[in-house]
């Protein structure tokens, strides 16, 4: 009998945890729910971009860094309380100078409210996803539970995850998504990586790598970078990386 109900108790956890594996996108999406940002913060973000385009008889770099402090509040999103940067650069062209934009900034409202409340754009990135991999990995050191997939926005589907695939692969882009998990379900980090290649007419590559942090429960950016690169025509080249540092502030 002991031996018995051993069994039954070992068939029903993994009945429990087979349930659990199938939907692991909507588990995350319920852990993301507590973890909205749902009170008044501020934040300081350290920000340096770099650019570098080129062209037949065009060369420009620029390096600039900066830092933002910025206000965010659940009913009115974000606020810049304060943006400075300084900038170098080297420029040749025989084309005409363009004009410099003083305007410029290093950090958009957009982009500030995702590094406040990183939880509410991986919440769209989850509606509608395809699910491409489940598996045990490491991040820094610790283990963790990697997800791969599709995100739902831009995403093909199909009346099947076979067909969603094939649809997939016939697409001029390529849009995928990585999130590594701790041991509770939380997310510690996030990569987004988007391609398209349409000939020699254009190549664009995107990755961003986010980093989390728990402010009293709450899901914020700690650390991010992102790395562009485009060619055009197979002659117009354009690479840019910026990195991202993310301190609350009282």
């Amino acid at each position: 009998m002991r031996n018995q109900a051993l069994g039954w108790m070992v068939a029903a956890f993994l009945m429990v945890t087979g349930t659990l594996a199938a939907e692991p996108l909507e588990d995350l999406r319920a852990r993301l729910a507590g973890m909205r940002n749902d009170r008044p913060t501020r934040v300081r973000v350290d920000v340096e971009v770099r650019h570098r385009g080129s062209a037949p008889l065009h060369l420009n770099r620029d390096k600039k860094r900066g830092r933002a402090i910025i206000a965010f509040t659940p009913d009115r999103g974000v606020k810049m309380l304060d943006q400075r940067w300084t900038g170098t650069g080297t420029r040749f062209s025989v084309w005409k100078k363009s004009q410099s934009n003083g305007e410029s900034r290093l950090l958009d409202f957009v982009e500030a409210e995702d590094l406040v409340d990183p939880a509410a754009f991986m919440e769209v990135y989850l509606d509608g996803a395809t699910l491409l991999k489940d598996e045990e990995a490491s991040w820094q050191g610790q283990p963790a539970r990697l997800l791969v997939f599709r995100p739902g926005p831009l995403s093909p589907q199909g009346k099947d995850d076979a067909e969603a695939s094939a649809r997939a692969d016939r697409l001029p882009y390529a849009f995928e998504a990585k999130v590594w998990l701790d041991e509770t379900g939380a997310p510690l980090a996030m990569e987004r990586s988007f391609e398209t290649r349409l000939g020699p007419a254009l190549a664009v590559t995107d990755l961003q790598n986010l980093t989390f942090q728990q402010v009293g429960g709450r899901l914020l950016v700690a650390e991010a970078r992102q790395d562009y690169s485009g060619t055009a025509l197979a002659v117009l080249r354009g690479r840019d990386s910026k990195k991202v540092k993310v301190t609350e502030v009282r």
